[in-house]
């Protein structure tokens, strides 16, 4: 049998937008790769960047993606469709249904997500200056069960004097896990150092993405956690590899990615005890959806490739 490459455009439009400090975010792009290869093993593979591409950039995917189903380029010369070839490739595709674990139930993304009890809820904060906003949250705070843990998101829309002003209106409330990503890429450096004497625990989201030397993680500070969103970046091997000491901070997290890149995410879980973040609840209902991926517990692999390779034959007829 001869290796098979092919890859489409899919679009996916959310139930309802979903509101950060960067606006309002209404549908999702991806381009889905498979490669059924000579051992008749298949594997699959996601392009989506969170930000929609530009006619250009959306030219040059393409191109991208033409020499890799004609086999005519290195994957290390492909500037855009790295993310996916990582996933094609890994061992992912390999695990055995019948050997599927459990995972710990998704955080919830306040605003969308279930009525079901959840231990953990992630809110978007940044959309106000906080001194209007730090009083909301603070009061929701103090309204929420004991057991509840939450993730502040601020999607990179706080100034340093920002940061240091939620940190101490934060500090000594147990149950906020963390502040995420609160100030832009100009700032990378500074957050970092930043991290080592905040009272509230910081998470990179963003930064992990622009570091230019990902071994320098084994030097950060203790009390850091890590946001990772695999269908992101352009080398799984090295991003595994550097974070294995941290394992223990890392987020596993969805940036809404098709069934397909889902289920590569939900199979990647296993690797941490962190409770992940998996809310999928904005595409409930809507056409092409596996209903494995709204469980409340969550599996890992949760859906065969059987079934992957169904619903990729529907979408590409």
């Amino acid at each position: 049998m001869k290796t098979q490459r092919s890859y489409f455009l899919y679009k996916q439009t959310f139930r309802s937008p979903i509101i950060t400090s960067k606006g309002a975010w209404k549908e999702r792009v991806s381009w889905i790769f498979r490669e059924y290869r000579k051992d008749g093993r298949v594997g699959f593979g996601e392009y989506a960047p969170v930000e929609m591409p530009t006619e250009s950039q959306m030219k040059e995917i393409h191109k991208e993606a033409d020499k890799w189903v004609d086999c005519k380029s290195d994957d290390l010369v492909y500037k855009y469709i790295r993310p996916a070839l990582c996933s094609l490739k890994s061992s992912i595709w390999n695990l055995d249904m019948d050997c599927a674990q459990n995972l710990k139930k998704s955080a919830r993304i306040w605003g969308i997500g279930k009525s079901a009890t959840v231990s953990v809820i992630k809110r978007k904060i940044g959309m106000r200056c906080p001194k209007d906003e730090i009083p909301i949250i603070l009061k929701w705070l103090n309204e929420l069960p004991r057991d509840v843990n939450v993730r502040l998101d601020a999607n990179e829309s706080f100034s340093r004097v920002d940061l240091q002003r939620w940190t101490g209106a934060l500090e000594g409330i147990p149950a906020v896990q963390f502040i995420e990503q609160p100030v832009g890429e100009f700032d990378d450096e500074w957050l970092l150092n930043y991290a080592a004497e905040s009272p509230v625990p910081i998470a990179l989201d963003e930064s992990l993405l622009r570091l230019n030397n990902l071994d320098t993680i084994r030097h950060y500070p203790n009390n850091l956690f890590f946001v990772v969103k695999p269908i992101l970046f352009p080398d799984w091997d090295l991003l595994f590899a550097t974070l294995d000491q941290h394992m223990k901070k890392v987020i596993f997290s969805t940036v809404f990615e098709s069934p397909f890149g889902y289920e590569a995410l939900l199979r990647l879980a296993g690797r941490t005890d962190q409770v992940p973040g998996f809310e999928r609840s904005c595409f409930y209902g809507t056409k092409n959806e596996f209903s494995e991926h709204h469980f409340q517990v969550l599996r890992s692999p949760s859906v065969s490739n059987e079934k992957l390779n169904s619903l990729w034959n529907a979408l590409t007829q």
